[in-house]
């Protein structure tokens, strides 16, 4: 008996772990994934007004498009390029799950999502793919966008006053780095510059700044 029990024990120990109730490696079934999952928590999220829903909202919205390019492969799927919003959905893999970013472009913003796949199922990361105002400023900065004190051109405070989102994300059909790039258009040679990536390492998006340009 006692033996029996060991047999057990080490059977247990040795058992690879389980895999997420949300785990997959095809980016069409995380979306069913997501879509099941906010069927509950959306009408959950409209109870508590204290919170910052926007981006549930959002993917709520981005899932109930049609996917005219569908990369399944690459783990990548967008609506193309029509009049409107663009919606562009991309699975990044890694040893516990996934995480499955969302972006929608649009004439005055950009409208992200990023939801987490683990042992604990899927999960909204709040500004899983947003990079706060000031370090969004200094990718300007570092890709020679901001004209020097007292000259004309974009200036830091242009940047801080701006109306809508100032970057914009491209996510990869392939590979691992999102690609950010400016989305004032004021001035017009500022628009659509190359600011620099978002790398996602060791599951998680870190933000990667274009090499200093020279003044």
């Amino acid at each position: 008996m006692m033996l029996l029990k060991a047999v057990v024990l080490l059977s247990l120990a040795s058992a690879p772990p389980a895999k997420p109730a949300c785990a997959t490696t095809n980016i069409e079934t995380a979306l069913q994934h997501l879509t099941a999952h906010l069927k509950t928590a959306v009408p959950e999220a409209s109870k508590d007004d204290s919170v910052d829903n926007s981006a549930m909202y959002f993917a709520e919205e981005a899932v109930g498009q049609t996917w005219t390019v569908q990369d399944v492969p690459n783990g990548y799927v967008s609506t193309g390029n029509d009049a409107g919003t663009r919606y562009e959905a991309a699975l990044f893999k890694n040893p516990e799950g996934y995480h499955l970013a969302i972006v929608g472009t649009g004439d005055s913003g950009i409208n992200t999502a990023v939801y987490r796949c683990d042992k604990s199922g899927l999960a909204l990361e709040r500004e899983g793919l947003e990079v706060p105002l000031e370090k969004a400023i200094e990718l300007y900065a570092n890709a020679g966008l901001i004209a020097p004190k007292g000259k004309p051109g974009l200036t830091r405070k242009d940047l801080k006053d701006w109306g809508g989102s100032i970057l914009a994300y491209h996510l990869p059909r392939k590979g691992r780095a999102i690609r950010i790039t400016s989305y004032v258009d004021e001035p017009g040679s500022a628009y659509g510059k190359d600011l620099g990536t978002l790398e996602y390492v060791q599951s998680k998006f870190q933000v990667v700044p274009l090499k200093t340009k020279a003044r």
